[in-house]
């Protein structure tokens, strides 16, 4: 990526608190954005990176969302939108999967791995990405696990969810059509 592709833009990681979205974020901080952290329950890590970025001199913001619920993706990216100004590029990287054989997995379970595994990142994408156009810039990224493509212990709640958000890049790209300048 080019410092000068991103330097003022301004970006949303859900599942930043740690991982591979803690690595993301600082990144693109590094690279001259500023950095919203989406987290669910990580509260002291979002802090204590949302510090370091600051350290940094970029503008940065930690917002708690429970994306299982389904007014929480909006919710999210309005927060941010406020605190930082329009998202121009979105990684939806937060994602559960519990281990447990099919039999443990209830309703309750199934919806809640396909809530924020799969519509959440959907919503976002999809309040997103009508301002990216019209800013003819934006990036959107999503994040899966190996598990949804193959399986493990968390094969229940990880693989159908995941892979079906991440499954068919083609088909995402197509009907997002490119409008940005390189």
């Amino acid at each position: 990526m080019g410092r000068d592709l991103l330097a003022g833009r301004t970006a949303l990681v859900t599942g930043g608190s740690g991982g591979i979205g803690r690595a993301l974020a600082l990144q693109l901080a590094a690279e001259g954005t500023a950095v919203a952290l989406g987290f669910r329950t990580s509260r002291e890590s979002a802090e204590q990176l949302a510090a370091e970025i600051a350290e940094q001199g970029r503008p940065v913001v930690a917002i708690e969302a429970d994306l299982s619920k389904p007014e929480a993706p909006v919710e999210l990216a309005e927060g941010v939108e406020f605190a930082l100004g329009p998202i121009d590029i979105l990684v939806a990287n937060a994602g559960v999967g519990r281990v447990a054989s099919y039999e443990e997995v209830d309703g309750a379970l199934f919806d809640e791995t396909l809530a924020v595994n799969l519509r959440a990142p959907y919503l976002l994408a999809r309040h997103v990405l009508p301002g990216m156009r019209e800013r003819g810039f934006g990036r959107i990224v999503f994040i899966s696990s190996v598990a949804g493509f193959i399986g493990g212990t968390s094969a229940p709640t990880t693989r159908l969810p995941r892979q079906r958000c991440t499954g068919s890049p083609t088909t995402s790209r197509h009907a997002s059509r490119r409008t940005e300048s390189p």
